[in-house]
């Protein structure tokens, strides 16, 4: 579930688990938004979990996750 999108970042749940990813928001047009996620950021769970590596089952489950909300909306996202 996305949390938070922001120009640098965007934050998920997955379970009981938060992660903030990095990457860069674009405007491609039409009211929409855009978004660049690296895929090197994404290394572990955030507080309370935080230091707890993500697996790379969740992290494809993460971007899973990302991709559908974001095809939902119309919206574009970009993996690097």
């Amino acid at each position: 579930m996305l949390l938070e999108v922001t120009r640098g970042h965007i934050k998920v749940k997955i379970g009981e688990k938060t992660a903030t990813l990095q990457g860069e928001m674009f405007f491609p047009g039409d009211n929409k938004i855009g978004f660049v996620l690296y895929t090197n950021s994404i290394k572990s769970w955030d507080s309370p979990n935080h230091g707890q590596p993500i697996s790379p089952a969740d992290s494809q489950a993460i971007i899973a996750d990302i991709q559908d909300d974001f095809t939902k909306g119309g919206h574009i996202l970009e993996i690097e």
